[in-house]
């Protein structure tokens, strides 16, 4: 049976993501109830992140999600950023007058994401991981609609991210045709048990000796 308690923190996160915004919907002038809660709810996830470190190599959703003390590590340093960003930022969006319901939950949108790469053992997974941080980041590099530097910010961005991602398909499709999986671990077995070097040192002396015949 498969233990979902592996994947609480990401769980909680989503859940918490939406309940942000149906409370950001519903009520009015909510931006900095919206905004407290969200540092609270990082908070929350730092310790739920911080109990998993007491469990080493173990795999989920058919060997495609991996939770050790390495990716416990990256999420709790990625929760304590995201956390800093908060704080810091709270100043900046008061003093432009654009602090919004929606930039807390883009940043734990974000977040989510990061962590859903961190844990991620198959291509698609990671790629998943990696467009929802993505997107979300899109919109905060655009947030000060205003401003044309951060609407510009954002297009290219934008652009150079689509550009990124057609390149990382078409990166992934390679490595799936090479090794016939998406999976990291038989990614690597495969890759372990094809030796170039060899097959190519054999070509070389067999062309050797065909010239000096």
């Amino acid at each position: 049976m498969m233990n979902l308690d592996l994947i609480f923190p990401e769980i909680f996160l989503s859940l918490s993501i939406m309940t942000l915004l149906m409370i950001g919907v519903f009520k009015k002038k909510s931006e900095n109830l919206v905004y407290n809660l969200s540092i609270i709810t990082l908070a929350i996830l730092f310790t739920m992140v911080v109990n998993l470190f007491a469990i080493n190599d173990q795999f989920i959703f058919n060997y495609s999600y991996k939770i050790d003390n390495l990716s416990s590590f990256m999420k709790a340093l990625t929760i304590l950023s995201g956390i800093f960003v908060m704080i810091s930022s709270s100043i900046y969006l008061k003093s432009l007058n654009i602090l919004k319901i929606e930039y807390p939950i883009l940043i734990l949108s974000s977040i989510l994401g990061m962590m859903v790469m961190i844990s991620s053992n198959d291509l698609i997974v990671f790629y998943l991981g990696l467009e929802l941080q993505s997107l979300a980041l899109y919109v905060l590099a655009s947030f000060n609609r205003d401003n044309i530097l951060s609407s510009e910010s954002g297009l290219k961005y934008f652009v150079l991210s689509a550009l990124s991602s057609g390149l990382l398909l078409y990166g992934c499709s390679l490595v799936y045709g090479f090794s016939g999986s998406t999976n990291f671990i038989e990614i690597a077995n495969t890759a372990k048990n094809i030796e170039y070097g060899v097959d190519r040192k054999s070509t070389r002396l067999n062309s050797s000796h065909r010239c000096i015949s």
